[in-house]
This record gives C-alpha cells, structure tokens and sequence, in this order.
C-alpha cells in the first residue's frame, strides 16, 4: 500500500515538473517570437526614417 502510494506520488511530481518545464519552454519561444517582431518592425521604421531624410 505504501509502495503504491509511493509510486502515484512520484508520478504526479514527475508529471507537474515535466508539464512546468514544458509550459516554461513554449513561454520562452513565444517571447522570443514576439521580441523578433518588435525588432523587425523597428528596423522598418528606421529603414523608413533613413528613405524619409534622403530626399
């Protein structure tokens, strides 16, 4: 009964670890997603910006 008991727990705290590094993991890649397009658009501004002044 012990052993049992022992066992599920062990399993749920495997389970809650590997479901918070997973959830920690796809944060990560959509910031970083998101971080890649707030540097895009900024280089468009810019890029706009240097068109704007060379006329």
């Amino acid at each position: 009964m012990n052993t049992a008991l022992t066992i599920i727990g062990l399993a749920m705290f495997i389970f809650i670890v590997v479901f918070s590094l997973k959830r920690a993991k796809e944060k990560k890649k959509a910031q970083q997603e998101e971080h890649e397009k707030i540097k895009a658009y900024g280089e468009s501004i810019n890029e706009e910006t240097r068109n704007k002044k060379s006329f």
